[in-house]
């Protein structure tokens, strides 16, 4: 499905207030465009109208959450990690300073700081952060995510 699809109820309501389309980014979601900043549009890249259409004829992706057991690890998690990703096996990990894919492709590295392993000593999820991930997340960034009582099984 299309973002065109998913949001035609809102591009349309906005579009009958003669109003301009713009996205947040916040939200990923269709808002009138005077109601934000352009800093936080998606679609503020030299050229709204043209990044309007590429945006619309994109797939819709659905926006990540958390759940609230695992915001709550995240709070208490050491302030000396800054990342996590997963490895080829799903194993889970923190980081202290930014890795990378090793050479071999089954795991990150190149930390030279701090880093554990999560899955082998507490019980958290984190279905959002995946081997296939081009970079790792940033805690700050998934604790800015929408929370949820528990993740939806797919």
């Amino acid at each position: 499905m299309k973002n065109k699809e998913k949001f035609a109820k809102e591009i349309v309501e906005i579009a009958c207030d003669r109003g301009d389309v713009a996205v947040s980014k916040a939200i990923g979601e269709p808002v009138y465009c005077n109601e934000i900043n352009c800093r936080d549009c998606l679609l503020n890249n030299n050229g709204c109208s043209n990044a309007l259409r590429r945006w619309a004829e994109s797939e819709y992706t659905e926006k990540p959450v958390i759940s609230k057991k695992d915001k709550a690890f995240l709070d208490c998690l050491v302030e000396v990690f800054k990342y996590m990703a997963r490895d080829k096996i799903n194993a889970l990990y923190a980081y202290g300073k930014e890795p990378y894919k090793s050479n071999n492709g089954d795991c990150w590295s190149g930390n030279n700081g701090r880093y554990c392993a999560l899955s082998c000593y507490v019980n958290v999820a984190f279905p959002m952060i995946k081997w296939e991930d081009d970079k790792p997340w940033l805690i700050d960034d998934l604790k800015k995510l929408e929370v949820v009582e528990e993740y939806e099984i797919n």
